[in-house]
């Protein structure tokens, strides 16, 4: 079987990791400030007094409550892009796991090749091309690493700015 072309280069493979982190930290900032935004629009409304008309304070009780109705939307909104980004990332985790069952499927079949051998000089090869299949594994598996990780502390993250938004104290 021949070599496959679709193979990612592991250029690509860390830019689609690091693109995910991005992605995926812009997103947790953006959730930390609409929860900042949140909790600041549910403190002024506990501060104020109301001493002014019931119409008056009506009129600006109504008004904060939707300013925080439309606060927890737009959370909301940012917070399901992020779920996006979470299942790109868990589904690009899924492929590269795969290559790496694929390299380690291939290192099994150089180390039979390798033991059927005899002669000095193709052995060497074969274990230069199985150090080049650990090292892709390596590789693979730390990248793997690097953006379940990544993945993981958002969903933290998120489940935090999540909780700071849901905390509706009326």
């Amino acid at each position: 079987m021949g070599r496959k072309s679709d193979a990612p280069t592991r250029s690509e493979v860390t830019d689609t990791v690091e693109k995910h982190k991005d992605d995926m930290s812009e997103k947790i900032e953006e959730l930390d400030l609409i929860a900042t935004d949140s909790e600041t629009v549910r403190e002024t409304l506990e501060s104020l007094e109301f001493d002014g008309t019931a119409e008056g304070g009506d009129a600006v009780e109504e008004a904060i409550e939707q300013a925080d109705d439309v606060t927890v939307e737009v959370f909301e909104g940012e917070d399901e892009n992020l779920e996006e980004i979470q299942s790109d990332t868990e589904e690009y985790e899924g492929e590269l796991q795969e290559r790496s069952d694929s390299s380690e499927s291939d290192l099994e079949k150089v180390s039979e090749a390798s033991d059927q051998i005899t002669t000095e000089e193709t052995k060497g090869e074969l274990e230069r091309a199985k150090e080049g299949v650990r090292d892709d594994m390596d590789f693979i598996n730390e990248e793997d690493q690097a953006a379940r990780e990544a993945r993981e502390e958002n969903e933290r993250l998120q489940q935090e700015h999540r909780g700071r938004v849901q905390s509706r104290k009326r």
